[in-house]
């Protein structure tokens, strides 16, 4: 598995780097996912160490973590309308979307995590815990995101180009430190008993210190191979997958990523029209892009960081933390109406 898993990394290093000479959004997550999803497809035995995956699933979740200030989520009351407003984009995200992955024929549960509303990490670990099928919910969250977000930097097209994935910090012996932190969050949620351990650990960790004045600042090497490990293990679970069924599902996803954008731009132009708020903002706030890119593009037109972060940061948790349990509801409706018949 150690020679596979080196082998898988060398072709996502080279996705990444060319997806970053190309100013792909999040090009170290995108790139190796895409190289190594080409390389699976073309017959290479692509596959990442399960215990280096769920390694790096902990580094993201520090990473969201850190950028989560409780007291700051507050506003979130002084700013009602866009937050039902974003509620009711998710529902229509989910439904519409749910819909017409359907369409493609996947199972039911493979198309409503196609359909969630951001969040594309998120998604695929909870789509892998659930048992649906990873390989579609990623390829179709991958076209989403690109579209969302080059549609999104266009308000902002003289830095469409230089959307970064760190801050430009660089990685010190001290910092190694973050290598124990992040199993010892992801340990800590197992004896929490929380779902997704390894992923909500480090996030209720990286939430906590960050409000306290704590935070920390992930070095940018650190979140490359955090990126890398994720995308490269996604992709290579395309292995033994045909070109055709690839290119029928991700018609569905460009339709999605579309929908997806329609959507936010008539949702936003509706609160904007009602409320106060500009039109830029809450469409930042609602489009489900990456909460980082988002965050980039709204320094750029001068709005307000924490009033777009905090949608997607409030979107983000309500997904994580109500979707197992809506789920495990169905199933046992499900089950429930088998057994009548």
């Amino acid at each position: 598995m150690l020679k596979r898993s080196l082998l898988t990394l060398l072709i996502g290093g080279l996705g990444g780097g060319l997806a970053s000479l190309a100013a792909l959004p999040l090009a170290w997550m995108l790139g190796p996912l895409f190289l190594v999803l080409a390389a699976s497809l073309a017959g290479a035995k692509a596959g990442i160490d399960p215990r280096l995956h769920r390694g790096a699933i902990a580094m993201l979740g520090l990473f969201i973590g850190n950028r989560i200030d409780l007291g700051e989520l507050s506003h979130l009351l002084e700013w009602y309308p866009s937050v039902l407003a974003m509620l009711g984009y998710m529902g229509l995200m989910l439904l519409g979307g749910r819909w017409l992955f359907a369409r493609s024929g996947m199972s039911r549960l493979s198309a409503l995590f196609c359909a969630f509303p951001g969040s594309m990490n998120g998604a695929v670990i909870l789509a892998d815990r659930l048992g649906a099928d990873v390989r579609w919910i990623a390829i179709t969250h991958a076209i989403r995101l690109v579209m969302v977000v080059a549609s999104a930097a266009l308000l902002a097209s003289h830095l469409a180009g230089g959307v970064v994935l760190g801050e430009g910090n660089g990685l010190h012996w001290g910092d190694l430190y973050l290598l124990a932190l992040a199993p010892a969050c992801a340990w800590l949620g197992r004896r929490l008993r929380l779902p997704i351990p390894e992923f909500l650990g480090p996030i209720a960790v990286g939430a906590a210190m960050a409000s306290l004045g704590h935070g920390i600042v992930l070095p940018d090497l650190l979140l490359i191979l955090t990126f890398l490990v994720l995308g490269s293990s996604v992709g290579a679970r395309f292995s033994g997958t045909g070109w055709s069924r690839l290119l029928r599902v991700g018609r569905y996803g460009l339709a999605f990523g579309a929908y997806a954008v329609v959507m936010a731009l008539g949702t936003a132009w509706g609160v904007a029209s009602l409320t106060d708020l500009p039109f830029a903002a809450v469409l930042l706030a609602l489009l489900p892009g990456g909460v980082g890119e988002m965050a980039v593009i709204a320094v750029a037109l001068e709005i307000d960081p924490v009033y777009v972060v905090s949608h997607h940061v409030l979107r983000l948790l309500l997904l994580i933390l109500l979707t197992p349990p809506l789920i495990a509801l169905a199933r046992r409706r499900r089950a429930a109406a088998q057994r009548r018949r």
